[in-house]
């Protein structure tokens, strides 16, 4: 048989095995086990996740609505399709046939598509005119019709993508409301003015009440509760001023058991009203609230007696007397942008700006078992810690401001605990306080306890240590849950509208939030992004993005002179002639400028050139080496492999 048939014969084969192969592969083995090579394990579960998954008793179903086909015209959309379904394969696969995983494309004027925004998933036009929508969303349902939905998978919260769907699959393997429990002395539910401004009509719920009754099932505990029921999620506690040891005790306990905690606590409460009838005492009344016994043990501690001023975010606001009276930068307010929060957690990932007044500083306590991850925190070069007498009477931001000293000092100002802790109480339950009159006399028998009159938790027993690892979020400022501070009201045809300017109750209702998963979910940390982009190259493009604005700035200055000095040559008219005649040399240097202009100009566009050039040179020589140089190695050494193999066979022949 001809040998050059079998060649070809054998390409085709090899060919269509290669085809075969690979089409395979891709539907049989989308699910099955995968190495991730990427640096940050993007295509891993965490053991969160897992746990989440295997917790699963009754069947899920997950619709991801992705418009594939509109998104050919969309390349980085595509790749991000792709690795969410990716993802969401590995989960079907993780969960053991628990979950059901339908890849659905809602292409436009189909039933599809109305199934899509049936479900809630949010489109994005693609045209002027709106009727072309791309829809990327993900539809959760369980077996008794709860349904849960991410309206559009949008690629900046990317890092925490696993979480989104993480949450999404508990939310419904644990359909049940999470149960917030509210202590606090501030009469959140009436607003400012408390009861009283209700009843006169003045009154209205903060914006952040209304916002957590959205979210959860919103219970309110006494200051003097003696225990905190099981059925609280997780416990809010805003403002803790004169809390009792029985009440401390109760919430020691409820994070020992593994209850979580929002604690709200501040230096210089400014908000604060003074009780009825007792305006002339205000000034005498402190307005911090702390809990340091508590949080000693959780591992943090806050001063009291000291709160954080920051130049660099300072509010500007009016200040001064007078002809002196303008507008100042307020250390004592903080408008912290994304260079002051966390970009890897959760509650914090996403916020927008947020706004803090006369916030503390927290610290880790030495020594402490757990660990203090900052959400917020100060600038380190602008920053400095202030006594709070100097804001507790009458605060005068322009003095502030002139006295200011920066500490070089980065302070958190809230923090999230997480770990082993220790009970605040190491002795039990303390004692109930004795009332007036109680104590006995000497030799006199004491008065029996009632039955039902029973110590701080006495119908559980004591916990010295946690059960498992504790989760805490502090912050360390309260006047930031204050409407003024962060959000305007406005009157809409009789209903209150709130235009949030700031990102305060985002930042709270996420805390909530994630502590009210369970602990697999609250470890879940931010992922990363599968687009990486060539840092060597974005670091060439800035440098000669730098070189080129100096030198076209000097450039552009020249231009103007030269610009400037044909306007005045042209200004300048002769008198006969009726003023419109210009003398020869006068021709000739306008003439000359005007060259001259023309080479600025050139020599403008070479510089944009030569500095870019650089650039285009370093990226081709990584796309020849992604594209070309492989193939080309791979070829040299099947060349270098074969010519061996033809010597090795001619000294074999003439050996015979």
């Amino acid at each position: 048989m001809n040998r050059t048939l079998i060649s070809v014969t054998g390409l085709v084969i090899a060919a269509i095995l290669f085809l075969a192969v690979n089409i395979l592969a891709n539907l049989g083995l989308r699910t099955a086990p995968r190495i991730d090579l990427t640096e940050q394990k993007l295509y891993t579960l965490s053991e969160g996740t897992r746990n989440v998954l295997a917790s699963i008793q009754e069947p899920i179903t997950l619709r991801l609505f992705y418009s594939a086909k509109l998104a050919n015209d969309l390349p980085q959309i595509k790749a991000y399709g792709q690795r969410v379904r990716d993802l969401l394969e590995a989960y079907a696969s993780r969960a053991g046939g628990k979950i059901r995983l339908e890849v659905i494309d809602p292409e436009p004027y189909t039933e599809a598509e109305d199934r899509a925004v049936a479900a809630g998933v949010q489109g994005a036009p693609l045209d002027a005119n709106q009727a072309t929508q791309f829809y990327f969303g993900l539809v959760g349902t369980n077996t008794a019709d709860k349904q849960e939905v991410i309206p559009f998978l949008q690629q900046d919260r990317e890092q925490f993508l696993e979480y989104d769907l993480t949450r999404l699959v508990y939310t419904l393997t644990d359909p049940k409301k999470p149960v917030l429990g509210l202590l606090t002395d501030i009469q959140m539910q009436y607003g400012p003015g408390g009861v009283m401004a209700a009843m006169r009509g003045q009154g209205a719920p903060y914006i952040l009440y209304n916002q957590l009754k959205d979210v959860f099932q919103v219970k309110t505990i006494a200051t003097d509760v003696k225990a905190i029921d099981d059925d609280v999620t997780v416990l809010m506690i805003v403002h803790p001023k004169a809390l009792s040891e029985q009440t401390q005790y109760a919430i020691d306990q409820f994070v020992m058991r593994g209850g979580r905690v929002v604690l709200m606590v501040d230096p210089h409460y400014e908000s604060e009203q003074p009780p009825q009838g007792m305006m002339g005492m205000q000034m005498m009344e402190p307005k911090s609230s702390n809990l340091p016994k508590l949080m000693q043990a959780w591992g943090v501690a806050m001063d009291e007696k000291l709160f954080v001023g920051d130049r660099s975010v300072a509010i500007r606001v009016n200040a001064g007397e007078g002809s002196r009276r303008g507008a100042v930068d307020y250390v004592a307010w903080m408008q912290l942008g994304p260079a002051n929060r966390n970009p890897d957690d959760v509650t914090t990932g996403e916020l927008g700006t947020i706004n803090l007044i006369s916030a503390g500083a927290l610290k880790p306590v030495e020594g402490a078992g757990t660990t203090v991850t900052p959400l917020l925190y100060s600038s380190k070069d602008q920053a400095a810690l202030i006594d709070v007498a100097k804001i507790a009477v009458r605060p005068q931001p322009d003095v502030l401001l002139a006295e200011f000293k920066p500490s070089g000092e980065r302070y958190t100002l809230a923090a999230r605990i997480s770990g082993p802790a220790k009970s605040a109480f190491p002795d039990g339950p303390p004692p109930p306080p004795k009332k007036e009159g109680e104590e006995a006399k000497e030799g006199e028998a004491k008065p029996e306890a009632k039955a039902d009159e029973k110590p701080a938790e006495a119908a559980k027993p004591h916990l010295a240590e946690s059960k498992g690892p504790i989760n805490v979020v502090v912050v360390a400022d309260v006047d930031m849950i204050e409407d003024r501070f962060w959000v305007r009201v406005q009157d809409f045809f009789g209903q209150r509208m709130a235009v949030p300017f700031a990102g305060n109750a985002d930042l709270l209702v996420n805390a909530v939030d994630s502590l009210s998963g369970s602990n697999d979910l609250i470890t879940l940390r931010s992922r990363g992004r599968s687009n990486r982009p060539f840092e060597a190259i974005d670091q060439l493009r800035r440098e000669a993005g730098q070189e080129f604005v100096s030198r076209e700035q000097e450039l552009q200055k020249k231009l103007q002179e030269t610009e400037k000095q044909i306007a005045e040559l042209q200004s300048k008219r002769k008198a006969g002639a009726g003023g419109a005649l210009l003398s020869a040399e006068e021709q000739a240097a306008i003439d000359n400028f005007r060259k001259e202009l023309i080479r600025v100009r050139r020599e403008l566009r070479d510089v944009q050139y030569n500095l870019n050039r650089s650039v285009e040179r370093l990226a081709g020589w990584i796309k020849f080496a992604n594209i070309g140089l492989v193939p080309i190695v791979v070829a040299g050494v099947a060349i270098g492999l074969g010519a061996v193999r033809r010597q090795r066979r001619s000294a074999g022949h003439g050996k015979v």
